[in-house]
């Protein structure tokens, strides 16, 4: 019988997912660090990048969770951003200098509302001088600040829901109209600057995004996330309650491996798979549309932990990705990580 490898909690702390409410004024890449570094984490990636001056949720992902990443990061993501007319800014955000001012219409609000389905649906958006798409190796935003000029670059994005939310918020200092806000779902890539600029064209004023939060990415939820420094506060011995368990983001089914089905995946082979259940489901979570076109795939867990994935072919699981210490199916911190999030 082949006994599961012993793991300490310091060993398994250092891989999983935390799932972070991100302060405005830094950067994605800064955050991750940070809770690398908070963790003892070997290796740490996020979910999709959030602009400094951006709030919201940022799916970090430690250790063996890195590995998961292509079927993670899968799905949606969805904003609040808010509009500011009449100014338009070189970085498309409140922190850029100002480019040009002119005159907000009255009925701004009307032709706003009257240009969304414009801009909802596969846009060929333009990608911002101020971003961190590279050219020729090199960041746009840093030839941008450099004053180097660039070709413009476009690229296909999807916008799945746009809507104009009411609010009776008072005038900023660089506009002399209220700020308008939008909500927006959109498939990756998609930059909300840009399309919030190019929406102040459209209805012949400017404008530039003044707060961007991001609520959801894929399956992940901002009220189930905890702010940075909240984590930074809490003992090293306890920051395990911090973690997100997987089972719920998991685009495919689970499957506990037996010792001997174990010891064969864990070396590289390929075993015998039956389970008509898991099989089912894995085909239905591959033929889902917008899922990029990725094999059926399971999820095999030793222990409570995800070890590997596999990918299902003639009968049999062929491994994808072996995992050497795995990523908690469940949160470590159980209802204690909900108590800790940002939710009301």
């Amino acid at each position: 019988m082949t006994e599961p490898k012993p793991r300490t909690p310091e060993s398994t702390a250092a891989h999983g997912l935390v799932l972070v409410d991100k302060p405005a004024g830094t950067s994605s890449n800064a955050v991750t660090r940070t809770v690398q570094r908070l963790f003892g984490a070997s290796s740490a990636g996020h979910l999709g990048t959030l602009d400094p001056f951006a709030t919201g949720l940022l799916v970090v992902m430690l250790g063996d969770a890195t590995r998961l990443a292509p079927w993670l990061e899968r799905g949606e993501k969805s904003y609040l951003a808010q509009v500011v007319l009449g100014t338009t800014t070189d970085t498309l955000d409140r922190e850029g200098a100002v480019v040009q001012t002119r005159p907000v219409p009255s009925d701004a609000r009307e032709r706003l509302r009257a240009s969304l389905p414009r801009f909802t649906g596969t846009l060929h958006q333009r990608v911002p001088d101020f971003s961190a798409a590279k050219v020729e190796g090199v960041r746009r935003a840093d030839l941008a600040r450099k004053g180097v000029p660039v070709e413009p670059k476009f690229k296909d994005v999807v916008v799945t829901t746009l809507s104009l939310l009411e609010n009776d918020s008072p005038p900023l200092h660089r506009s002399t109209a209220p700020p308008l806000h939008l909500s927006v779902t959109c498939g990756p890539g998609t930059y909300i600057r840009q399309l919030v600029a190019d929406l102040g064209e459209a209805i012949g004023c400017g404008a530039h995004t003044g707060e961007l939060r991001r609520t959801r990415v894929g399956t992940f939820a901002v009220e189930d996330a905890v702010p940075l420094e909240r984590i930074r506060s809490i003992p090293a011995e306890q920051r395990a309650s911090c973690m997100a368990g997987v089972a719920a983001h998991l685009p495919g089914p689970v499957w506990a491996a037996g010792d001997a089905e174990w010891s064969a995946f864990e070396r590289g082979q390929s075993v015998p798979f039956e389970d008509v259940v898991a099989r089912e489901r894995a085909s239905e979570a591959a033929a889902t549309p917008g899922e990029g076109g990725l094999p059926a795939v399971v999820f095999v867990v030793r222990g409570g932990r995800v070890r590997g994935v596999g990918e299902i072919r003639a009968g049999r699981l062929w491994p994808r990705r072996v995992l050497a210490w795995g990523v908690p199916l469940q949160a470590p911190g159980g209802d204690r990580s909900r108590e800790m999030s940002t939710k009301p």
